[in-house]
């Protein structure tokens, strides 16, 4: 891909590209969870605003409606797709798309893939995307399809979520949809 280089860092790959970054390491974010159970294979997420790092959305408060403010030539608006996938009772290799469609240049990104192994009582191992927000207002939706398989186990553990993403139009000091 040109523009794009493959980084290696303490023993994880990461793609990385001017915009957007795909990055993926050791979860050091602070996304607070607990699954219902948390020996099963499970995810967590969170869309940040890229000028302050502060939380838009996320799997913590489902409730909070995911709702971004979209760019402008003058005033670009990013955001970061923090996803976390983590430890169970085994080790569990997840793989599948992260599809980011309120990002510019989501042709490219439509269905980024996910592939990557967390070993049983690791810290979760998180993969990031950043990007420019959309310029065009609407609704979209965040979509994660992942499998995860485990040593011994017969059948892989489908993960899947739609996360309404709502991208309104920057006016007057107000938010409005088009």
């Amino acid at each position: 891909m040109k523009g794009s280089r493959l980084v290696r860092s303490a023993g994880v790959a990461s793609l990385t590209t001017l915009l957007p970054v795909l990055v993926a390491g050791c979860a050091a974010h602070r996304v607070e969870h607990v699954a219902p159970d948390e020996s099963r294979p499970h995810i967590t997420w969170e869309i940040s605003r890229d000028r302050d790092s502060e939380a838009v959305c996320g799997s913590a408060e489902p409730g909070r409606p995911c709702q971004l403010i979209a760019s402008t030539p003058e005033r670009p608006s990013s955001v970061t797709v923090h996803l976390f996938l983590h430890a169970a009772a085994l080790q569990t290799s997840y793989l599948g798309v992260v599809r980011t469609p309120f990002l510019e240049n989501a042709g490219t990104l439509a269905n980024r893939e996910v592939s990557m192994t967390v070993p049983h009582g690791s810290r979760p191992v998180g993969v990031s995307l950043t990007g420019r927000v959309t310029s065009t207002p609407g609704e979209y939706t965040f979509a994660i399809a992942l499998d995860a398989s485990q040593p011994g186990e017969s059948a892989s553990i489908r993960i899947s979520q739609d996360i309404a993403v709502t991208v309104t139009a920057r006016g007057n000091g107000q938010l409005t949809l088009p």
